[in-house]
């Protein structure tokens, strides 16, 4: 009985392999046919402030900033903000500002404070020096091509559009723990938005990038609305949707360059993602479950007694998992590299089905040096005295 419903599992969650390969071919097929349309008239594009928070910084940081200002978009200005002067982001903007003179920057220092989310107070602060309608906001680890905001802020103007996203891949390089991370964003993350964009409304945004206008982001409270909330591309999204208007996925792709090289910061990644999901979308979370075919498949194998039968299973899943995931990441989203670290895909789900149960365990997160309660609003509040709020400065994603 127990070998039945584990081959059934297995069945299932291959069969969610299978068809988000389907869904990852149609996504980019979409891909392709958006990105081959004449692009738009530079006089018909709105100018753009683009909010940038920022936290510290890592040996990656100033190609990720450098990026912004060689964005090739007509009325672009590119804002950054820090909590703290002291901050060695600042540095780092100074330089960039001096090496673009061309490129309009603006630099907001400022600790005030509107809520728990560091990173809501951040953007809060900097929209006050942002002088255009249309505001794009990007987490601090995302490195833009050339050409992205003129994918990604035209399709504003799709009939009932409230704001735009889009999806965005990992570098596949470094230490293993980056490596890890990599391979959840290119091999789970990847697949899951190439699924949900064809069979659930989309009441989401992503924070690699979200652009909208500043009229809509009044409508649903401003930022002051999310700054207690862990979640803060999540509320957006959800927001713009309950008042009557659509999250759109753009045809463009971002990238990230993690910079998590500890394993006790993938661990406290990872399961802060879990429990935000499981607090947001508790049904959908709990699903997610029958997804992990390499789960099902250690479990079907160990309770067939190691047999042959078992093998043949095992290695019949696991194979179809790391091939879907190899050529969803690659084909459609464009990693490079992907192909030498499929061997760890194995060890990573393990990883993190171990993490889907301990999402049920706690409602405590860590972010930013700090540890917060995470309500079922989606909430958080600090774990250990007002005193973490002050230990969490700063603002970046």
């Amino acid at each position: 009985m127990l070998e039945s419903l584990l081959l059934a599992l297995v069945g299932v969650s291959t069969a969610y392999q299978v068809a988000s390969l389907v869904c990852g071919w149609s996504f980019a097929r979409f891909r392709r046919d958006a990105l081959a349309r004449p692009r738009p008239p530079d006089a018909s594009l709105p100018p753009v402030s683009l909010l940038k928070p920022l936290r510290g910084v890592v040996p990656e940081t100033a190609d990720h900033l450098a990026s912004c200002c060689r964005l090739d978009y007509p009325g672009l200005q590119v804002v950054f903000g820090v909590a703290d002067g002291d901050d060695p982001a600042v540095e780092v903007v100074r330089r960039l500002a001096r090496a673009h003179p061309g490129v309009d920057v603006e630099l907001v220092v400022s600790d005030r404070r509107i809520g728990t989310n560091a990173k809501v107070s951040n953007l809060d602060n900097m929209l006050r020096v942002a002088r255009h309608d249309v505001v794009a906001i990007a987490d601090a680890d995302i490195r833009y091509e050339p050409d992205t905001l003129r994918r990604v802020v035209p399709w504003l103007e799709e009939p009932g559009a409230g704001l735009v996203t889009c999806a965005y891949r990992a570098v596949q390089s470094g230490s293993l723990p980056r490596r890890l991370e990599a391979l959840f964003v290119n091999t789970d993350f990847a697949p899951m938005v190439a699924v949900a964009r064809l069979v659930e409304r989309r009441s989401y945004a992503f924070g690699a990038t979200i652009v909208m206008r500043r009229d809509v982001l009044r409508e649903i409270g401003g930022f002051g609305a999310i700054a207690d909330h862990l979640a803060d591309d999540y509320q957006l999204g959800q927001r713009v949707v309950a008042h009557g208007k659509s999250s759109v996925l753009a045809p463009a792709v971002v990238e990230t360059v993690l910079d998590l090289d500890r394993m006790r910061d993938v661990f406290d990644h990872q399961l802060r993602w879990a429990r935000t999901y499981r607090i947001c979308r508790p049904l959908s979370y709990f699903a997610t479950i029958a997804t992990h075919s390499t789960l099902w498949a250690t479990l079907f194998l160990a309770a067939s007694g190691f047999s042959a039968r078992g093998f043949a299973v095992f290695a019949a899943a696991v194979g179809i998992r790391c091939a879907v995931g190899g050529l969803l990441a690659s084909r459609v989203f464009g990693v490079r590299g992907i192909l030498r670290d499929l061997w760890l895909v194995p060890a990573k789900d393990l990883f993190l089905s171990a993490i889907w149960a301990l999402a049920f365990t706690g409602d405590t997160v860590r972010w930013g040096g700090a540890s917060f309660v995470v309500d079922r609003d989606g909430r958080m509040r600090p774990a250990d005295g007002a005193t973490a709020v002050a230990r969490a400065r700063g603002g970046a994603a």
